[in-house]
């Protein structure tokens, strides 16, 4: 329901707007109070609403798809970007390892996708990389010796 909603309701968020951004926030506010009632009235007869984590989930929809509805240009121009000039050699850094930011860190893994395009029938992560090992087995092996060298509990998420 929802994608076939939000497709259905894109052409009229860029209508008059010729699809490029608009710096109206009237009209932003507008586009989203028109379209947003019906999401929410769906979620709401679902229970989607009810859990704290659907919520957040609710809430970050909502704020995407109010940036979408708005008409705003969220690319960044390819002339505003800059490579970097020079990096700090590895060898050369001088900061040492401090166990108590990892209690306020996540370690983040983008996982990738299902490989089809490679002709995989299976995530490109559990490919064997070496030693039998696929690049899953790699990263748990790697949030595990982290936690056994710093001694400390440490979040970990796959995307």
């Amino acid at each position: 329901f929802f994608f076939r909603c939000f497709f259905r309701h894109m052409g009229n968020c860029f209508e008059g707007t010729a699809a490029r951004p608009s710096n109206d926030v009237a009209v932003m506010s507008e586009n989203m109070a028109a379209l947003w009632p019906a999401y929410d009235e769906k979620m709401r007869k679902e229970g989607l609403n009810q859990a704290a984590l659907n919520q957040a989930a609710i809430a970050a929809f909502k704020y995407n798809f109010s940036v979408l509805t708005s008409g705003q240009n969220t690319l960044i121009p390819e002339k505003d970007i800059q490579p970097v000039e020079s990096l700090p050699e590895y060898e050369t850094l001088t900061a040492q390892p401090d166990a108590s930011l990892l209690k306020k860190t996540v370690v983040l893994k983008l996982n990738g996708g299902l490989g089809t395009g490679m002709g995989l029938d299976k995530a490109k992560s559990l490919l064997p990389v070496t030693q039998g090992n696929s690049f899953l087995d790699l990263i748990a092996k790697q949030c595990g010796s982290m936690k056994e060298t710093f001694k400390t509990d440490l979040k970990f998420m796959l995307m």
